[in-house]
């Protein structure tokens, strides 16, 4: 006995993917001149192919019998020879007929199931509807020819009688899988909470030319490092502190550095005090004499050749050196001046700076000031900003690099997962779904990834573990057509 699955499919293109649920104009079929409305939504073998599944819509108008009649619809599946089988039998009373209707109930149980036939009774100026998803067991004569009809037929009583009206209609055939069906995963939504709590900081920093401590709005990047602060001159901020240090370059001796560099500091703290609002009583300012970091970070990495010739002579001198007037001393000597020369031209002009470290309170969420902390330095953002902000179609860099600072929170695995799976990455679906979490929704969305992939088992696995059937029930029908795909096509 050949198996329903060498036969049934999808009802060709014009039912395509086996329906969508915003059905084609084709899906639709009229019938008993028009009074009954047939809307296929699926008509395709399980996954076993043992059976056909048959899901279908019937509406009756509200005009499409007499008061007093009666409209035995049905569905039913057969061949040329004669061979059918009956789906079920939708009995529609019309108005008036509130009756006993035994004789018509005995006359539907002899030909079908009793649990196959239903009676509805129209309501005055009022259409039918009824919905319909059922699973015919296969026969072996389905495996040639078999379509799809609908017969109407006519009751009245007194006498009873029963007549085709207008009797058995050609709905559609039941060809052979001659194409893939389209498998159309859905994703169930991952509720994300994010509180904007605590208290936070933005770090920002201001160049000076040599000697100068004047204000240097517009200087090197100065401009772009206070309006970053203007950010947080807003509503939605509540700055606490505002903690500046200067720094000067070694030029000079330390006690002149010393001094340059607090009152750089007392500068960026009359800068930003004029531009903003923020409470006078929050700032707090420290001079911090030379910055040296810059300059034995070039000396340990550079490839500059004069500087990384004289490598080991001029960390000699560091290191030898803790009055830092010898230690820049030193360094002069090595060389005949040329590695001075080039660590002065390539470190020292950004040696001299003052940083403005701003405690702050976020109290609620806007994107464009979120983007603005994120273009300072990624790190201004938490957790829960990054998930308010993927969420808000940011681009890609910043989803990347939620996921690379927060790699362990839920709620970015779970946002940066559904982008991913939206984008066709669904490998990166996958793996960031893996950290989302263990709720029905992940495992429905996992079952999804794998859907999409064409990998029936790994999806089924993940389904089982979705308890809530009407979650799992798309994507159930979904694993089907994988099933079917595979086994026709190999795919």
């Amino acid at each position: 006995m050949k198996k329903l699955s060498t036969l049934f499919a999808t009802v060709a293109l014009l039912l395509v993917a086996t329906f969508s649920a915003s059905a084609v104009e084709n899906n639709v079929f009229k019938v008993a001149g028009d009074r009954i409305t047939v809307t296929i939504s699926d008509l395709a073998p399980n996954a076993e192919g043992t059976a056909l599944i048959a899901c279908y819509n019937v509406d009756v108008a509200a005009d499409a019998i007499n008061n007093c009649s009666s409209l035995v619809i049905t569905p039913l599946v057969r061949d040329e020879k004669g061979n059918k089988k009956i789906v079920e039998m939708i009995v529609v009373n019309g108005t008036s007929r509130k009756v006993n209707t035994e004789w018509l109930q005995r006359v539907c149980y002899g030909v079908c199931d009793p649990n196959s036939v239903r009676f509805f009774t129209l309501k005055e100026g009022e259409a039918l509807h009824v919905k319909t998803c059922t699973q015919v067991p296969y026969e072996e004569w389905m495996d040639n020819g078999a379509a799809f009809y609908v017969t109407t037929q006519k009751a009245t009583y007194k006498p009873n009688c029963i007549a085709n009206d207008p009797g058995e209609e050609y709905i559609c055939d039941i060809p052979f899988l001659s194409e893939p069906l389209v498998v159309d995963p859905v994703l169930a939504p991952i509720p994300v909470e994010a509180k904007l709590e605590g208290s936070r900081v933005l770090r920002t920093k201001l160049f000076y030319p040599v000697n100068v401590t004047k204000k240097v709005d517009n200087y090197l990047e100065n401009a772009e490092a206070l309006e970053l602060l203007n950010t947080l001159d807003k509503g939605n901020f509540e700055v606490t502190s505002v903690a500046i240090e200067g720094w000067a370059s070694p030029e000079a001796t330390v006690a002149y550095n010393q001094n340059l560099s607090i009152n750089r500091a007392k500068t960026v703290k009359g800068i930003i005090s004029d531009k903003y609002n923020f409470p006078q009583d929050v700032y707090s300012v420290k001079g911090n004499g030379e910055y040296w970091d810059s300059i034995i970070e070039y000396v340990d990495n550079t490839n500059e050749p004069v500087v990384a010739e004289n490598r080991a002579a001029i960390k000699d001198a560091i290191a030898a050196n803790g009055d830092l007037d010898k230690r820049e001393a030193a360094i002069k000597k090595i060389a005949g001046g040329k590695p001075y020369k080039a660590i002065f031209d390539a470190v020292y002009p950004r040696s001299r700076f003052a940083t403005a470290e701003v405690t702050f309170q976020n109290k609620g969420y806007h994107r464009d000031d979120a983007m603005s902390l994120y273009k300072a330095d990624p790190k201004n953002l938490s957790a829960d900003e990054y998930v308010l902000l993927i969420q808000d179609n940011a681009p890609q860099d910043v989803v990347d690099t939620a996921v690379k600072l927060y790699p362990d929170d839920a709620r970015v695995a779970a946002v940066a997962a559904a982008r991913a799976y939206k984008d066709g990455n669904i490998d990166k679906a996958i793996e960031l779904y893996k950290k989302a979490g263990n709720t029905e929704e992940v495992y429905n969305n996992l079952a999804a990834c794998y859907l999409a992939k064409g990998d029936a088992e790994n999806a089924k696995k993940y389904l089982d573990k979705v308890s809530d059937k009407k979650l799992a029930e798309t994507n159930a029908n979904e694993l089907r057509k994988v099933v079917l795909n595979n086994k026709f096509f190999g795919k």
